[in-house]
């Protein structure tokens, strides 16, 4: 087996290790941000095209991974169109049919895949082997999981499952397992012996910062407003003994209705203050965590909207006696935005890394896209250094314009070759793109997510050192989000130390029942 891909690559000990079990059986690889997954499956999918003569369908959740992954397989694996694909939602359907037909491997999103399997373009029996990237994704009815279950009907078919972080509960690594029928789990960490000596340090800080008076200000009279409303649900008795939070609430919403239609009409008039809640719920993790002009912007957005149940809510919070206060308060400090502590850090944080380096690359991750709009602007006016660029999504919402698949690409290669030094992005960039290796990421706001958090943070520190800083307004959201974060993270690493201690006594049994099986053959043998 050519495991060098015809002398394209030079695999490191643990991607070897990893495709000699891979190609034996259904394996889920969980491997750190930054290790090379994507050349695990390039020397999976080889063996299959070479020494099986199947075909490879790779599939990654997101256009500009799959556009990734095509440009990799046709590099490592030297293939041109026809002999490779790539489809996701812009390849109509009679060029689909030819290339399902004639291309050894093809790069999709899951999506086009699940639709041409109902409408019978895709016969799996031709594929040797799918590839599952962002496997942690294979849950409830993401279309990974009909995929799979589709194509194990078929004998001698193999899954490779790749991801960095498969969640802080044990169940769901469990389930992914279970829907991608993963027959082998390989987890490598960074201080595995046949990976650690390419794992670069990593440096976490948390920078804590005091909440800005403007947000001092104006926060009383938000949470008047949510706590008149949550009143008026709990007086409703809906909630027993459970927690009222944002998860509960909105888990709560079907269940009203449901009991409503079956006769319980009363409960209708209900639903609209479960809305609210929720959404002021939001309002106060965006006052708390992005400042006031964000938090104004999301409030008005419900004041001038035409959506019914928008509408509703505004109504209700028109209604407290603290509204008129709040929005002038919000309003007052909208223009002084720019005192906002954590830009003036990202400012500082900047320079400094880039006056000590100037081809330093650093990532500022935020939540929120005007977030990003407004760091941009921000710091083109007041550093010398840095040379910042807004990255986000695709879809455009009102003034708010997203950014193609094209114009992404393009900013990620000036990124790369120092157009731009500082990239200013929402979740889009946290989810395996290839971007360059940074020396700084800064989290504008901590994740509750684990998955999330570690996705971002893999950003740096893949070719050489890298600093990673989150910036955690004191008494706050930001404070909640950060300790849970580490708390999943803790939890995850210890469901896969425990899974991996199952997995390993299992192979004892198995081996051991093996010694004992080969033991009693070969005393029967010498009867004969």
């Amino acid at each position: 087996m050519d495991q060098t891909l015809g002398g394209k690559i030079e695999p490191r000990d643990y991607q070897i290790n990893v495709f000699r079990k891979a190609v034996l059986e259904n394996t889920l690889v969980v491997l750190p941000t930054g290790m090379g997954k994507t050349v695990i499956a390039a020397m999976v999918a080889n063996y299959i095209l070479t020494e099986r003569l199947g075909r490879v369908l790779f599939l990654a959740p997101t256009k500009p991974l799959v556009s990734q992954h095509f440009e990799t397989f046709k590099k490592l694996l030297d293939l041109k169109p026809p002999d490779i694909a790539k489809f996701t939602g812009e390849v109509d359907n009679q060029d689909r049919i030819l290339e399902w037909s004639t291309s050894k491997v093809v790069i999709s999103t899951p999506q086009v895949v699940v639709n041409d399997m109902r409408s019978g373009m895709l016969n799996f029996s031709k594929y040797g082997l799918i590839i599952f990237d962002e496997a942690h994704r294979a849950s409830g009815n993401y279309a990974y999981v009909n995929i799979a279950k589709e194509f194990v009907q078929y004998k001698k078919r193999l899954i490779l499952a790749l991801t960095a972080s498969p969640g802080s509960k044990r169940e769901k690594l469990d389930e992914v397992t279970e829907n991608l029928s993963i027959e082998n789990v390989i987890i490598k960490s960074e201080n595995d012996p046949d990976v650690v000596k390419y794992v670069n340090q990593v440096r976490i800080d948390a920078k804590i910062l005091d909440l800005p008076d403007s947000v001092k200000a104006a926060r009383p009279f938000l949470l008047e407003i949510y706590s008149e409303i949550l009143s008026k649900i709990r007086e409703s008795g809906i909630f027993k003994n459970e927690p009222i939070n944002r998860r509960t609430m909105a888990a709560k919403i079907p269940e009203l209705v449901s009991k409503a239609r079956n006769g319980e009409s009363s409960l209708f008039g209900l639903i609209p203050y479960l809305s609210a809640a929720i959404r002021l719920d939001y309002a106060v993790e965006y006052l708390e965590s992005q400042g006031t002009e964000i938090a104004l912007d999301y409030i008005n957005e419900i004041m001038t909207s035409d959506e019914k149940t928008l509408r509703r809510t505004a109504a209700m919070i028109k209604k407290s006696p603290a509204f008129g206060q709040l929005m002038d308060e919000l309003q007052k400090s909208a223009d002084k935005f720019h005192s906002n502590p954590k830009l003036k850090a990202i400012l500082e944080l900047c320079d400094n890394t880039l006056s000590e380096n100037k081809d330093s690359r650093i990532i500022v991750f935020t939540h929120f896209r005007k977030t990003a709009v407004i760091l941009t602007k921000y710091l083109s006016e007041n550093s010398k250094l840095a040379k910042p660029v807004r990255f986000v999504g695709q879809s455009s919402k009102g003034e708010d314009e997203g950014i193609n698949q094209k114009k992404q690409e393009e900013i990620i290669r000036g990124f790369r070759e120092g157009e731009y030094n500082v990239l200013v992005a929402t979740s889009v960039a946290e989810e395996g793109l290839d971007i360059p290796s940074t020396d700084l990421v800064i989290f504008y706001e901590p994740v509750p997510s684990d998955i999330r958090t570690i996705q971002r943070r893999g950003r740096t520190g893949r070719h050489h050192s890298g600093k990673v800083i989150i910036l955690i307004y004191k008494d706050s959201r930001d404070s909640a989000y950060y300790y849970s974060s580490l708390r999943k993270e803790s939890a995850m690493r210890k469901n896969i130390s425990r899974f991996e201690t199952e997995n390993s006594r299992s192979d004892v049994r198995e081996e051991s029942a093996s010694i004992k099986k080969d033991k009693m053959l070969s005393s029967l043998e010498d009867f004969f």
